[in-house]
């Protein structure tokens, strides 16, 4: 096949798109291994934090006195207060999650609406309002856990006095400390988590552009092959018409179908056979074509509208190809 610059030119932005999505893929996976560095450690500092709070708690729990009932009353307070600090965690986590399923899935809907499948939009809203409905249910149970540990703890304010302590105060500043490097951890894992969503965004559109210039590609060598298909068959008819008009033939038939029949000249003893072509005798577009030795047996056999290498018997074919396909 001739070199079609086109073609050639839609193969050369075809593997150019296909490196910057490459390159952006990789941009994307790193920056989210240092996403996932950034949660760990965010991870180790809520821990921390928490330890420490639970350790100034306690302090304070110390400062407000001694004796049975005042330690009936603070344990009874940080038991409720710590499981349902535990409890409040998670549910802020699926929470947070839910409503961002929400926010995705009306958007989504939104985009099927307006340029995709509108069909698809009312079962991304269906899915949104779902989402919404459980974000709603753990917002009200985390409302109910804090209603609970607030209350627990005024209970315990009442029931207990209040003391001051260095003890305490100490608690309270280590509890500070852990309570700044939570939240600069926390700030570094959102700042990188947008980085990480905007480069996975890069590389979606890197992917969609190779995606759409890899089919652009197909598409057009399609052509020039159909193109090239084409030609072929129109050099194969003037052939066969220049042959038409220069060697001697006559009519009959060929697996049940009119057919050409064009003895050779060349002293092998072989003819050929047009056959099933758009002209009546049998010749012409789309024609098949056999030959037939001078005993009889067929030794070249090639089916109606059939490209000339797809061949069923080739009596003399090229190096490495076999006889029979």
């Amino acid at each position: 096949m001739s070199r079609n610059y086109e073609l050639d030119s839609l193969k050369s932005r075809e593997q150019s798109a296909f490196q910057q999505k490459q390159d952006a893929w990789q941009r994307y996976a790193n920056a989210r291994e240092r996403t996932n560095a950034a949660h760990d450690e965010m991870e180790d500092a809520w821990r921390e934090r928490c330890s420490a709070r639970e350790e100034m708690n306690r302090e304070y729990e110390e400062m407000q006195g001694a004796g049975d009932h005042y330690r009936e009353v603070w344990d009874e307070y940080g038991r409720i207060r710590d499981e349902n600090n535990s409890r409040i965690e998670s549910l802020r986590y699926d929470a947070d999650y839910e409503h961002q399923e929400m926010v995705n899935c009306f958007e989504q809907a939104s985009n099927e609406y307006e340029y995709g499948d509108k069909s698809m939009a009312p079962v991304y809203s269906q899915e949104g309002r779902e989402h919404k409905e459980r974000r709603d249910e753990l917002n009200a149970e985390i409302s109910e856990l804090c209603r609970e540990i607030k209350e627990a703890k005024q209970n315990a304010e009442m029931q207990a006095p209040k003391t001051n302590s260095n003890a305490f105060r100490r608690a309270k500043e280590v509890f500070e400390q852990a309570k700044a490097h939570h939240e600069s951890a926390q700030a570094e894992f959102k700042r990188l988590k947008i980085e990480r969503d905007y480069l996975k965004a890069e590389f979606d559109s890197a992917q969609a552009e190779y995606k759409s210039l890899k089919e652009e590609f197909q598409r057009k060598l399609e052509e020039v092959k159909a193109d090239r298909r084409d030609t072929e068959r129109r050099m194969t008819d003037k052939v066969d018409m220049a042959l038409a008009k220069t060697k001697p033939f006559y009519l009959g038939g060929i697996f049940g179908q009119d057919a050409k029949i064009v003895p050779r000249n060349d002293g092998s003893g072989k003819t050929d056979v047009y056959f099933a072509g758009m002209a009546a005798a049998g010749d012409g577009l789309g024609h098949g074509h056999a030959v037939i030795d001078e005993y009889g047996n067929v030794t070249y056999l090639r089916d109606a509208w059939s490209e000339h290498d797809d061949y069923l018997i080739n009596d003399n074919p090229r190096k490495g190809e076999p006889t029979h396909k």
